[in-house]
C-alpha cells in the first residue's frame, strides 16, 4: 500500500499508475499539488506519533474546496482528472485522519462532492474525444474512488439516494465487462465485486431507513418485507458466484509471486464474505449468532490467518477485520482480529487506533 493515501493494493511492487503520478505533480494546479504535500505531512506526522499541523493544513486547503465547487457548478466545464484526483485525495485524508484539516468536516462531504465530480467525470468521458493515457487515469481515480464510496456507505456513510447507481451506471456502460473478475490491483478485490457491494450498501441503506421508521417495538424487531428478501437473496447469489470465479491478478500486473498472488485471492475472497455479513445482518435481519453470519465471520478470520502479518495484503484487509470483528462471538477469534490491527496501526493508520475499542 502507498500509505500516503488510502487506497490499497495487495502486491509489493511499485502501481504501475506511478508514471501518471509524475505527470500530475508537473503539469497540475497549484491544489492538486497541495493535496500531495498535505498528505505526506500528515502520514509522516502519524507516522512519528505526533499531531498533524493542523493550522498550516487548514491554509493549505482553504481555497481548494471552492474552487471544486465552483468546477461543478459549471455545467459547461469539462470536469478534469486533476478536480477528480484532488476531491479523491481530499476525502482519503479526511477518512484516514480526521483531525488533519483542523475543524469538523465529515469524511461523508468530502466523499459526496467526490461522487458529484466522478460521475459528471464519467458522463464527460463518454461525450468527448479522449486519448488512452486520459483512460487510464480515470480508470485508476474510478478505483481509488470506488473503494472509499462503496465501503464508507456499506460503514455508515449516508449517500443521496441511488447515488453510487450513477457513477457505477456510468462505469459499466463505459468500461470493458471481460475485466470483472480481474483483481484490481488498487481496490484489491475485483470490479464484479465493487458493483454488487455497491448495490448492498443501497439495499441495506433502505432496509435501515425502514428500521427505524417502522412500527416495530425495536429496531431488532423489524422484519424486511418480500421485495427487500428477494432483492437479498437475488444479490448473495450474485456474491456467492462472483467469489467462485477465478480471480487472476489485473493485466497491470507482472510476475507475480505465488504468495503474493494467494494473498491477492484472499483478500477479494474476505470482501465477498464481508458483504455476506452485511446482507445476511442489515438487509435480512438475521442476529449475530446465526449460521450464515457466523460461517463469513470464520471464513474472513480464515483468510486472514494465511496472510502475512505486517504485509500490504493485511493494510488492505481492513474492512473485512472490522466486519468479522464486530459479529465475532468467541474471544480467540476477537484476539487474532485486535492482534492483526494493532500491526495495521504502526503503518500510520489513524483510524485503526479505534476500531480495537469497537471490536473488543
Amino acid at each position: 500500500m502507498n500509505l500516503l493515501f488510502s487506497s490499497p493494493t495487495t502486491i509489493p511492487n511499485p502501481t504501475p499508475f506511478a508514471p501518471f503520478y509524475h505527470k500530475w505533480q508537473s503539469g497540475t494546479t497549484i491544489y492538486l499539488a497541495c493535496c500531495w504535500h498535505i498528505q505526506a505531512t500528515a502520514h509522516r506526522a502519524r507516522l512519528l506519533g505526533q499531531k498533524e499541523p493542523q493550522m498550516r493544513i487548514a491554509l493549505w486547503v482553504q481555497d481548494i474546496f471552492p474552487a471544486l465547487r465552483q468546477a461543478l457548478s459549471d455545467r459547461e466545464k469539462i470536469i478534469s482528472n486533476t478536480s477528480l484526483a484532488t476531491a479523491i485525495m481530499l476525502a482519503s485524508l479526511e477518512i484516514i485522519s480526521p483531525t488533519a484539516f483542523g475543524y469538523d468536516i465529515p469524511w461523508q462531504r468530502h466523499l459526496s462532492l467526490a461522487r458529484d465530480l466522478m460521475w459528471r467525470r464519467l458522463a464527460d468521458l463518454r461525450s468527448t474525444a479522449h486519448g488512452v493515457d486520459e483512460d487510464r487515469v480515470c480508470a485508476f481515480l474510478w478505483s481509488w474512488f470506488a473503494y472509499l464510496d462503496v465501503l464508507g456507505c456499506l460503514s455508515g456513510g449516508t449517500p443521496d439516494e441511488d447515488s453510487s447507481r450513477f457513477w457505477l451506471l456510468e462505469y459499466m456502460m463505459h468500461g470493458a465487462s471481460e475485466y470483472r473478475y480481474e483483481i484490481d490491483c488498487i481496490m484489491g478485490f475485483t470490479t464484479s465485486c465493487v458493483q454488487i457491494l455497491a448495490q448492498i450498501a443501497d439495499l441495506a441503506r433502505r432496509c435501515d431507513e425502514h428500521r427505524f421508521t417502522s412500527s416495530s417495538p425495536s429496531p431488532s424487531a423489524w422484519t424486511p418485507g418480500p421485495a427487500f428478501v428477494q432483492r437479498a437473496k437475488q444479490l448473495e447469489q450474485e456474491l456467492l458466484h462472483s467469489m467462485n470465479q477465478p480471480s487472476l491478478p489485473c493485466k497491470h500486473i507482472q510476475n507475480v509471486e505465488a504468495k503474493d498472488r494467494q494473498a491477492m485471492v484472499l483478500v477479494n475472497e474476505a470482501f465477498h464474505w464481508a458483504g455476506l455479513i452485511h446482507l445476511h445482518k442489515r438487509v435480512l435481519s438475521k442476529p449475530t449468532e446465526h449460521a450464515d453470519v457466523q460461517e463469513a465471520v470464520g471464513s474472513i478470520i480464515a483468510c486472514l490467518e494465511s496472510i502475512q502479518p505486517g504485509g500490504s495484503a493485511e493494510t488492505g484487509f481492513l474492512f473485512p477485520m472490522f466486519t468479522a470483528g464486530c459479529n465475532a462471538l468467541h474471544e480467540d477469534q476477537r484476539s487474532k482480529i485486535l492482534e492483526r490491527f494493532k500491526n495495521v496501526e504502526t503503518n500510520g493508520m489513524t483510524q485503526a487506533r479505534v476500531l480495537p475499542r469497537i471490536v473488543s
